[in-house]
């Protein structure tokens, strides 16, 4: 399963292919930490290496005219990326607690990056209007909240997402991109714990 959604690789630039893997492994050691180990501190590291991976922009002038360009390291490697959708029925909101289920669907075809981007992943209900909250919108504003950054945010409301909401759906995201280019997760997160566990019977020993 692993070798058949493997993304294809179709540039050269060896230092961004590094600099990829580099950012995936931090964000699975990252994951691991959390979700075994209950390190919460480590939530602001997952979503900064999502965005990093996914969401990364910068606004530039070409001729005077404002330009978007997407700096974000899966495209660096991969012109054309796509990943799992979510499940319709899993958008969170605010009328719910939790995911009872795998956000994204590994069943169907996975989407093209942009598309994935503009996904609903939240909902809530303000002042008796519907608000809707895109992956890309959550990534980076989570990354810029718990980053401790100060950048304006474009959510109608700074604390529209719980806490306990933003740390279920950071990790599903990071599994998902972990599926969708396809990296076995549990047997990543098994090696790493076994080397984390080496590292320290090594500095027992040596002490």
């Amino acid at each position: 399963m692993e070798k058949k959604n493997r993304l294809v690789f179709t540039r050269s630039n060896a230092a961004a292919k590094r600099k990829f893997d580099e950012a995936i492994t931090i964000l699975e050691y990252s994951v691991m930490l959390v979700e075994f180990f209950g390190l919460q501190e480590f939530n602001n590291i997952i979503a900064g290496q999502l965005r990093l991976i996914l969401c990364e922009t910068k606004n530039t002038r070409i001729k005077r005219e404002k330009v978007t360009i997407d700096q974000s390291l899966i495209k660096k490697i991969n012109p054309n990326p796509k990943l799992y959708p979510i499940k319709d029925s899993n958008q969170m909101s605010n009328d719910h607690d939790h995911i009872s289920e795998e956000l994204f669907d590994y069943t169907k075809q996975r989407i093209e990056l942009k598309l994935w981007r503009n996904q609903i992943i939240y909902k809530i209900d303000i002042e008796g209007k519907t608000q809707e909250i895109k992956v890309i919108d959550f990534i980076k504003e989570t990354a810029n909240k718990i980053g401790g950054a100060h950048a304006e945010s474009s959510f109608p409301n700074k604390s529209i997402i719980s806490d306990g909401h933003t740390k279920i759906m950071l990790i599903d995201i990071a599994k998902g991109l972990f599926k969708s280019i396809g990296r076995d997760y549990k047997k990543h997160a098994s090696m790493n714990l076994s080397h984390i566990m080496q590292k320290i019977e090594q500095s027992t020993l040596e002490d």
